[in-house]
């Protein structure tokens, strides 16, 4: 889309803060093993006792992810096309706007018109000219109202793929490692960038499929 990365880190950029303690294993002679530990939260329990329970984390690079949906592909088309349809109805109003500009001022200075009728026709430019402005106000939000819905429906298919890929709760948290996120630094082993992209991508053949 025209400036989809910018929406994306908009919409898909929320930062999840999570404050929790990590808890270090201890004696661990395999690395490998260690870095693959689920992390660890210290919490209280009903009577007032720290406890220490899993907190299972992954994290999704949406930028990435986006790239290569196949559905994002197929409708960021869509959308350069309509906002390539626009902006040449913009120009061609425009430049129809200019060139009657244009005729009344040589009209002017060739005294073709008298002042009178030069008056009511600058009068008659001006209000074309807010209209046009107001036009392009509108078309201009329609875009930014279809883009907007567009990325939400986008964020759902993620949340939909997430949901599915963990229905059996092993993970507490999904995090979004994309550009600009919160997170500075995770694991690779953490990162399910490309079993959600796997996921929703069958979802979308199946769907396309079907038609």
């Amino acid at each position: 889309m025209k400036h989809s990365n910018t929406i994306l880190h908009i919409v898909f950029g929320f930062a999840i803060v999570v404050l929790f303690i990590l808890v270090a294993k201890n004696n661990q002679s395999n690395s490998k093993q260690q870095s693959s530990e689920p992390l660890q939260i210290a919490v209280k329990d009903s009577s007032g006792n720290i406890v220490i329970k899993p907190f299972p984390v992954a994290y999704i690079i949406v930028d990435s992810l986006m790239r290569n949906y196949l559905y994002y592909k197929k409708i960021e088309g869509q959308y350069q096309t309509l906002v390539k349809q626009e902006d040449s109805k913009l120009q061609q109003q425009g430049q129809a706007f200019e060139q009657e500009v244009y005729q009344l001022q040589m009209q002017v200075q060739k005294g073709l018109i008298t002042s009178r009728d030069a008056q009511m026709k600058e009068q008659e430019l001006q209000m074309r000219q807010q209209k046009l402005m107001e036009w392009q106000q509108s078309k201009q939000q329609e875009l930014a109202n279809k883009e907007q819905l567009l990325m939400k429906e986008l964020l759902d298919s993620v949340q939909v793929a997430i949901q599915f890929h963990n229905a059996d709760n092993k993970y507490e948290i999904v995090l979004n490692n994309a550009f600009n996120s919160s997170v500075l630094y995770a694991k690779e082993h953490l990162n399910i960038t490309d079993t959600i992209l796997k996921i929703m991508n069958e979802r979308f053949s199946k769907s396309t499929t079907k038609k």
